[in-house]
């Protein structure tokens, strides 16, 4: 048997900083049988010698305080990546309990089951393990991943699910390279999102109301640009002086966390929205602060499921003349009220600055992707400004 080679037990290499550049060593380890550890020497590579021979000596100073992780075992990359996105995997702790950022139950769940339907199935992972990973290999997985009906959004959802969990594994020097880093993103076809034109908000706000908290969802979403876990976050504590103050964003299997994204704000309520809110008040008889404005009365405590939120918008939107069939057509989902809110709201003239603000939007661009103009534009008003425009008479002045 041919006996393993000698390694170096470090070698040097130059990494540009805003400083210069600086020399860096790599430290070998012989339990993994690989350059595991990265550090700094501190030795800027300057002038015609470029000061190597101090490099290597600051790094013979450094190597005896190095210290190498454990081996981990090269598991097969599947079982690497669906233990990865298990709900007590290290990764999932450390963004709870370190970064402060705990990822969602429905999200880790999202991951795990596109590990089991997108993966798993796989004939060319059969085999790899985590550290055998190529980026021909992933590369093998889209071809099969289109070849078998999985659309580009698909295909990239699952492409950061194996690229979240390996690149883990390089940040940790678990892994010396990252497979995926040449890869690049499948194509997407975007279904642009429908929304409520002014003229079907209006109906809706002027046809009668046959369930307060039915009307009262679309409402919220509508008119005050509310997300689903804010309006079944919301509290009756929460209301009062015509303001809304979003505190919570309630959300299955985790109950009340912060609105996304950190969006605490206040919107106003508009008069149809607020008489609306004064029915279901008035049903609920002198409620708790803290009771939720969505509850349900087989269990007041916890806010109406998401099942319902969905029929109450259908059904809103059926009582407008919008079928369930010109709803799909349309691409017009719950979400899409927001949508419907922030184009509504640039139509009367809200100022984008204030837009942002209630939507609870952290930058313009994601505005910009919420605002349709293109859909409730009035080609006939528009075309009749730009007539009476171009068909001005210039006025004429006097000669002398």
């Amino acid at each position: 048997m041919r006996p393993l080679k000698t390694r170096k037990p470090f070698t040097l290499f130059k990494k540009e900083t805003q400083a210069g550049p600086v020399w860096y060593a790599r430290f070998w380890d012989e339990t993994s049988r690989r350059y595991a550890v990265t550090r700094s020497t501190g030795i800027y590579a300057e002038g015609k010698r470029q000061h190597r021979y101090e490099a290597e000596q600051a790094a013979r100073d450094i190597l005896p305080v190095i210290r190498f992780m454990p081996s981990t075992p090269d598991k097969p990359f599947v079982q690497y990546v669906a233990d990865f996105w298990l709900p007590d995997s290290p990764y999932v702790r450390e963004c709870a309990l370190v970064k402060r950022k705990p990822l969602s139950v429905e999200y880790v769940t999202m991951n795990r089951e596109n590990v089991r339907r997108h993966i798993e199935p796989f004939p060319g992972f059969e085999g790899v393990t985590l550290r055998g990973l190529t980026t021909g290999i992933v590369r093998d997985w889209m071809a099969w991943a289109a070849s078998n009906g999985r659309t580009g959004r698909s295909i990239n959802v699952t492409l950061q699910v194996m690229r979240i969990a390996t690149r883990y594994a390089v940040i940790r020097e678990e892994l010396p390279r990252d497979p995926f880093l040449h890869i690049r993103k499948a194509p997407e076809e975007y279904r642009e999102k429908g929304i409520l034109s002014p003229a079907e908000a209006s109906r809706l706000i002027q046809a009668p109301v046959q369930n307060p908290c039915s009307r009262l969802v679309v409402l919220l979403g509508l008119l005050c640009g509310l997300r689903r876990g804010e309006i079944r976050g919301l509290q009756w504590g929460d209301i009062a002086n015509g303001l809304i103050t979003i505190r919570h964003n309630y959300q299955e299997h985790e109950g009340l966390k912060a609105p996304k994204c950190g969006s605490h704000r206040r919107v106003p309520i508009p008069k149809s929205v607020q008489s609306v809110i004064d029915t279901v008040f008035s049903v609920f008889g002198n409620p708790e602060p803290d009771e939720y404005v969505m509850a349900g009365p087989a269990a007041p405590n916890k806010p109406l499921s998401t099942k319902y939120f969905q029929r109450a918008f259908v059904n809103e939107l059926n009582a407008i003349g919008i079928s369930e069939d010109e709803q799909r057509r349309r691409n017009l989902t719950l979400h899409a009220l927001r949508h419907s809110f922030v184009t509504l709201s640039r139509l009367a003239g809200i100022t984008d600055f204030e837009i942002q603000a209630l939507a609870g939007h952290k930058g313009g661009k994601m505005m910009e992707r919420y605002s349709h103009a293109g859909q409730v534009l009035d080609f006939d008003a528009a075309r009749e400004k730009l007539e009476k425009t171009v068909m001005k008479k210039p006025v004429m002045k006097n000669v002398m």
